[in-house]
């Protein structure tokens, strides 16, 4: 098999026609042993029905349902898993990213031999100004934390070799973040211009976009817990000064300071920070919780192919 073409479903029914049609057209000219995945991440749209008839007609598609909604990340690193090609690329199915990449990565991954990994990287952010803003935000705060650089331009197509995708399935993380994970597994990368649109239409609310930064940020780096340490010495050599201060008023020029307001505003702030210390320091031990149990970060109901289904069978991972 020469390439395996990876995407995830979840409320993706309208796109899946038309994204099949495009990334099958393009790597017919590429190659004639190709298969496409669809990874239905627990849609509650007819994503499934659709991608079922498209494999009905289709021999090359196989879809792969989750037995319940696990998240992008998770939904893509199941379809990679289950990829057999010597090239994977993956890709969002809602067609703002253009399934015609597929092609001009193949041919710039040809150029050099020595090469990876292809990603496709913006020139500039197309999209409204909230969302752009908050991935600004988010990309900001990521590397300031984290020792692994994201680009805030790289989108999520790209094409990848089967050495690099081996190096990937060896990541074992139940919460997994896949773009530091991308970088984080090295190997020769090399971008190339893409474009991006945005129709409008996202699943990732707010609160999402909020755990995800947690989620990435506690995942690939720890940071946090040293800058606590580093607030909780400041506040003890603050308040020793104080102490000190104090006690030579009171030795030497006989004030007594009082302030019952002053007083509860310190102890309000003290408590504060304890709180959002203690806070930092339980998420991470319950992501150190989350990966003793070793639980799969994902599980597949049942895999669709052609004119045959198949049970789950030993699909946890």
């Amino acid at each position: 098999m020469d390439i395996s073409i990876v995407t995830t479903l979840y409320r993706s029914s309208r796109y899946i026609e038309e994204f099949h049609r495009r990334i099958a057209a393009d790597a017919e000219k590429l190659t004639q042993t190709f298969e496409i995945i669809f990874v239905n991440d627990g849609s509650p749209d007819d994503s499934l029905h659709v991608a079922r008839s498209v494999c009905e007609r289709d021999p090359r598609v196989k879809v792969l349902d989750l037995a319940r909604n696990f998240g992008q990340h998770r939904a893509l690193m199941c379809g990679i898993r289950h990829a057999i090609g010597e090239r994977v690329f993956i890709i969002d199915v809602d067609l703002e990213e253009l399934p015609e990449n597929l092609g001009r990565f193949w041919h710039a991954m040809n150029e050099d031999p020595e090469t990876d990994v292809i990603v496709g990287q913006l020139t500039e952010k197309t999209m409204p100004l909230f969302k752009g803003a908050m991935s600004d935000l988010f990309y900001k705060l990521f590397n300031a934390f984290s020792s692994v650089r994201l680009s805030d331009r790289d989108i999520i197509a790209r094409l990848m070799k089967r050495n690099y995708v081996n190096a990937l399935l060896d990541y074992h993380e139940t919460e997994i973040f896949l773009p530091a994970v991308w970088v984080d597994a090295g190997f020769k990368q090399k971008r190339i211009v893409a474009t991006k649109t945005f129709d409008g239409v996202s699943s990732y609310t707010f609160r999402k976009r909020l755990a995800m930064v947690v989620e990435a940020i506690t995942s690939f780096s720890s940071k946090p817990l040293i800058m606590i340490f580093y607030v909780g010495l400041l506040f003890s050599v603050g308040a020793s000064l104080v102490i000190v201060y104090l006690l030579m008023q009171k030795l030497f020029m006989g004030r007594v300071f009082q302030g019952w307001t002053s007083l509860m505003a310190g102890l309000f702030l003290i408590g504060g920070i304890i709180i959002f210390s203690l806070g930092v320091v339980g998420i991470y031990v319950s992501k150190i919780y989350l990966e003793v149990k070793a639980r799969p970060n994902s599980i597949v109901r049942k895999i669709y192919q052609a004119d045959r289904e198949a049970p789950r069978q030993n699909h946890a991972g």
